[in-house]
């Protein structure tokens, strides 16, 4: 579970991240130095894992009192290509004849 966990909190983290740079506001509704847990109800292995992992950080948090904050990650949408008109070329360009 170790490594398929990381995989995931990783990326839901990064999708957090992007959320909150978008969506500023969303913060507004977590105190200052919140612990912030994400939770996926629709994983209940995940999120267990993840309530355990913080249970044990907790434990040696330098702040004892910190607020704790639970988000629900809701759904992914798709991931999509941010390709921008990609073309196949018949050859390789000229430029780049070169350097091969």
């Amino acid at each position: 579970m170790n490594e398929l966990f990381t995989i995931k909190y990783d990326e839901l983290l990064t999708e957090f991240n992007r959320y909150v740079m978008t969506h500023p506001k969303f913060l507004a509704g977590i105190p200052d130095e919140a612990l912030i847990i994400l939770v996926d109800p629709n994983d209940p292995e995940f999120s267990r894992y993840n309530l355990e992992r913080v249970r044990a950080y907790r434990r040696n948090d330098d702040k004892p009192d910190r607020p704790v904050v639970y988000v629900d990650v809701g759904a992914l949408a798709p991931v999509r290509s941010r390709l921008v008109r990609p073309r196949v070329l018949p050859r390789l360009p000229d430029a780049l004849a070169v350097a091969s």
